[in-house]
């Protein structure tokens, strides 16, 4: 059972900035969700406006301290009649919409994060599937966003001192960790590796030239995707070792248990996983 509690604790901090990466969608909800109920009350203001002049028209042909007389015999004056500035009261229902599309969205998004089954973060990643995490190589920032500085800020945020350091940077620490475990494993022999994940092999196809660029006393494989293709499933047992690489945010977690599942009933090596 512990082991299950592990494999579904949801981090609070993860998810604040699985949130806060998607404040371009928050902030037009939000404007969406003011508009409607700025507009809503608005129109609900003018229309009751319009139903008390015409009470107060009513009341201007009859006597201005008309009484009408209460269920107890008692005489009660007749209440005045205010108008509501329909501007203000459309500005503080926008503000209400406002805050509400926002906690919506929020809502839908924590949802997201926590039913999509996917890689959402590095934290904690060997003890959710027993592999030790090799390195985390981040996305480059090819395209230039509009207010593209808030996500930059987000990310320095989220990753602290390591948001400075260049991509090709973190790619070498992650072949040097790989080419340190290969040497651990010196009585295994472990001349062929294999590279696998669940991924596209378009979306790593930098990352595995580099390794084979940096260690160059393994030979790699091309990208497979082993859970997927039965051919590279065969393939896996001519290597002495595997090395899987993920991404955040689109990996599947029940995905990454089973190619480690496969690795192991055939005995091979897993040596870890780099997170991109």
């Amino acid at each position: 059972m512990e082991g299950s509690q592990e494999v579904y604790e949801i981090n609070l901090i993860d998810l604040m900035f699985y949130c806060l990466k998607r404040w371009r969608w928050i902030v037009i909800c939000m404007v969406l969700f003011a508009i409607a109920a700025g507009a809503y009350k608005y129109q609900g203001t003018i229309t009751d406006n319009q139903a008390k002049e015409e009470e107060l028209l009513r009341r201007s042909r009859q006597p201005v301290t008309e009484q009408t007389e209460g269920e107890a015999g008692e005489e009660v004056e007749s209440e005045p009649i205010v108008l509501e500035d329909p501007v203000s009261s459309a500005v503080s229902f926008a503000v209400v919409g406002m805050i509400g599309g926002a906690c919506l969205v929020c809502i839908i998004f924590c949802m997201r994060y926590v039913t999509s089954g996917k890689l959402q973060s590095e934290s904690r990643f060997q003890e959710k599937f027993g592999m030790p995490v090799l390195g985390v190589v981040r996305k480059s920032e090819t395209k230039k966003k509009v207010f593209g500085f808030v996500d930059r800020w987000i990310r320095r945020l989220e990753e602290g001192p390591c948001a400075k350091i260049p991509r090709k940077e973190q790619i070498k620490i992650a072949a040097v960790n790989v080419q340190a475990v290969i040497h651990k494993n010196s009585e295994k022999k472990i001349k062929r590796v294999m590279l696998a994940g669940t991924i596209a092999g378009d979306d790593v196809m930098e990352i595995c030239e580099e390794l084979a660029e940096e260690v160059g006393e393994v030979t790699f494989s091309p990208y497979r995707q082993i859970v997927f293709h039965a051919t590279a499933l065969k393939k896996l047992e001519y290597y002495e070792g595997v090395l899987f690489i993920e991404k955040r945010g689109e990996s599947c977690e029940r995905l990454i248990r089973q190619e480690k599942e496969l690795a192991d009933s055939r005995e091979v090596n897993v040596l870890g996983v780099i997170v991109c």
